[in-house]
């Protein structure tokens, strides 16, 4: 069953994403974005009438003040802050370029989709092979708004046809999806994998500085909290061969952020700015007299916690850092913090 439109386009909601019925979201896609629109399965669009998800608060939301939509959507303008990492991902899903269209499950507000563009060359109106989902959707809206093709769905409830992807990425926000639900997640992703397709599924170790970081920091001094659990490479490899999947591999992977600036210090404000955005330190920020203590705040976090044993890099890692490090980059300075990240891969039989 193809994306046709709705026999019925009156849901019992008032909105599927901010500004757009399931029916006007519709229309935009089949107007902006034929090919993606043919990807969406009608009677899993149909069955989204009876969801209540839809009208749940979520956590990168703009409805209720406590969600981080607006400083998240803020800190992607800085869109090349997890290039390493991305690119990474691009390549072990045989990327960037795609013969068939990719769904990157948590995309948010279509970030993959604008590096897709950069590593690419492709102008900034050229058609994506990424499709951005998301829960929120107030992203979703986002990425719209961008130009981006993207639909509003549940990790564990792809509005998907079978059979139509080359690739599926779950990454950048893994844990939050409920440990109850993750298996159906990667089922899903099976399904609509063409044979011979890959997945990845991307997270920090629960055991890692970026967990250290989310429990000790985020969880204070962002309004909506962090309380998430993170992903083990046992639990990764099982999820990924109960769904299906042959040739499971879980790799550590190198996944900095970086941030660059005419000077060392606008680089590391910048690092600064970017955290309290990307994981909303609003608690951080109110907290303190100013803007240049509440940054000093971040950097003394940002170095007593991300530091990292030159022996835990993996080989596939180019001149990584061991701590929060500023260094000469062209005609500016790079400030960079370092991160591992694990990675579970398979092909669908």
């Amino acid at each position: 069953m193809t994306g046709r439109m709705l026999d019925n386009p009156a849901p019992t909601w008032s909105s599927y994403i901010p500004g757009k019925t399931l029916h006007e979201y519709q229309l935009h896609m089949k107007q902006q974005h034929p090919a993606m629109f043919e990807l969406l399965d009608a009677r899993r669009m149909a069955e989204l009438e009876n969801q209540t998800w839809l009208a749940e608060d979520n956590e990168f939301g703009d409805e209720d003040g406590r969600g981080r939509g607006i400083s998240y959507r803020l800190a992607q303008r800085r869109s090349t802050a997890r290039l390493t990492g991305i690119t990474t991902l691009f390549d072990l899903l045989g990327g960037p370029h795609w013969t068939r269209p990719v769904c990157d499950v948590l995309g948010g507000d279509g970030l993959l989709s604008k590096v897709w563009r950069r590593l690419t060359g492709a102008p900034d109106d050229a058609e994506v092979p990424l499709l951005a989902g998301d829960i929120s959707g107030s992203m979703v809206a986002a990425a719209l708004a961008d130009g981006l093709p993207a639909v509003r769905q549940r990790a564990d409830q792809l509005l998907l046809r079978d059979d139509v992807l080359d690739a599926v990425l779950i990454a950048y926000g893994s844990h939050h999806i409920a440990p109850s639900q993750r298996p159906r997640a990667l089922s899903e992703a099976y399904r609509v994998l063409v044979p011979g397709g890959r997945v990845a599924l991307h997270d920090f170790a629960s055991d890692s500085p970026v967990a250290r970081w989310f429990g000790e920091v985020v969880h204070h001094q962002a309004l909506a909290g962090h309380d998430y659990d993170h992903f083990t490479d046992d639990q990764m490899a099982g999820y990924l061969s109960d769904a299906g999947f042959a040739d499971v591999r879980v790799e550590t992977m190198y996944d900095p952020i970086t941030i660059h600036g005419d000077t060392p210090e606008r680089a590391l404000a910048g690092l600064a700015d970017y955290m309290i955005d990307m994981y909303g330190l609003e608690l951080l920020r109110e907290g303190a007299p100013d803007v240049e203590t509440a940054r000093a705040d971040v950097l003394r976090l940002l170095r007593e916690i991300f530091r990292y044993d030159p022996e835990t890099f993996p080989d596939s890692a180019v001149d990584p850092v061991t701590e929060l490090t500023v260094v000469a980059d062209g005609f500016g300075y790079r400030a960079e913090l370092p991160r591992l990240a694990l990675v579970a891969s398979g092909t669908k039989r």
